[in-house]
């Protein structure tokens, strides 16, 4: 299963089951893969070029939270094409710096109502129940708001797709591991963030699915603001020792980088390579790692943050503009690479978080 050509099969038929290619990662793609339509029982396709954006002489100002951290490349991505996209379409981005938290985000969103701005975006970290209350006031106030990567009450959201990650994820490990072995799954703490635990919950479900497969415990990772590294090491020390046995543990599934990083570091402390690694969401380390084959990283699934915040950041422009846009839920599609191709996928990641840094910096990010 070391192969290739073998692993690259896999990943074909992994892309038979959601709607993606690498190039809508690593090209910097607008399409969007489809639009779920809220309270409707139809889904239909649409692409970005669908939503036309009046141009007037209106300078319209959109707030954008930054509350990525550290460990956030992607997120970051994201921010950096939300941010360039107002600036190419004659806005202002109105910004306010915060930390990886709902709290944070929460607080960066209620001071924003107070800069004077035409549109707040929200996300990434708080669901609809916790931000109704926003929502609600900035309605009072005449703002309209847009989900960056989360549903927000009344208004249009750009999300990833969450659960054609975790289906992709999934049966390229299921098809790579011949539907054989125990898996187990790691994450940063259920409730942090709620996509992981939907990818966790999918991949439960596809195995249970599997007779001659078993899921061991969760692993949870802490949190954002944390060393997350160094708790998947620890993590990963700990199923080892449990499991000592070659072949006892067939496959670890990481839906966040950092652990991923740790989990190798302790394989490699205990001389394990029994253990197939797959992961969840690029960083410049995880692409580093995995290009040089220093931990058996054969599989990342990632989501194109950068298109999630340019799409974001046309909708905010049209309803700052005071065009009516429909309170539908967008989707960008989900990408993919084998370890062969992560050096091709770091070298355009480094490209892009290089102007992310450039542009936000003056923006307090």
């Amino acid at each position: 299963m070391d192969d290739f050509k073998t692993r690259k099969h896999l990943l074909q038929e992994a892309r038979e089951f959601a709607e993606f290619s690498r190039r809508d990662f690593l090209g910097g793609a607008t399409a969007v893969a489809g639009v779920a339509m809220a309270g409707a029982s139809l889904t239909k396709s649409v692409s970005a070029s669908e939503i036309q954006v009046a141009q007037s002489g209106k300078k319209v100002r959109v707030g954008i939270p930054l509350t990525y951290g550290p460990f956030n490349q992607p997120w970051r991505r994201g921010c950096w094409q939300l941010v360039q996209t107002v600036l190419d379409m004659g806005g202002e981005p109105v910004t306010i710096r915060g930390e990886p938290t709902k709290a944070s985000e929460q607080d960066a969103e209620r001071s924003l109502l107070d800069r004077d701005i035409d549109v707040l975006c929200m996300g990434i970290y708080s669901l609809e129940p916790e931000t109704e209350y926003l929502a609600d006031e900035a309605a009072s106030r005449g703002i309209p708001t847009v989900g960056f990567a989360v549903p927000v009450k009344n208004s249009p959201a750009v999300v990833e797709d969450t659960w054609a990650t975790a289906m992709t994820l999934g049966y390229y490990v299921q098809n790579a591991l011949q539907r054989n072995g125990a898996l187990v799954q790691t994450a940063e703490d259920k409730g942090f963030y709620t996509p992981f635990d939907m990818e966790a919950d999918m991949l439960d479900l596809m195995t249970k699915y599997e007779p001659r497969m078993k899921m061991l415990p969760f692993m949870p990772g802490t949190v954002s603001t944390q060393d997350q590294i160094s708790k998947g090491r620890e993590n990963g020390l700990s199923l080892m020792q449990a499991n000592p046995e070659p072949g006892s543990v067939a496959g670890f599934i990481s839906w966040w980088w950092p652990l991923t990083i740790g989990f190798g570091q302790a394989a490699k402390q205990m001389g394990r390579t029994d253990i197939r690694m797959f992961n969840h969401y690029f960083s410049d380390q995880l692409l580093g790692e995995m290009a040089a084959g220093t931990y058996p990283i054969e599989f990342s699934t990632d989501v194109p943050w950068h298109t999630l915040g340019k799409k974001t950041a046309e909708l905010a422009m049209a309803m700052g503009r005071g065009e009516k846009v429909e309170p539908y839920q967008y989707r960008v599609p989900v990408t993919a690479i084998v370890q062969e191709e992560a050096a091709a996928a770091l070298s355009e990641v480094q490209e892009m978080d290089k102007k992310a840094i450039a542009l936000l910096g003056k923006y307090g990010g």
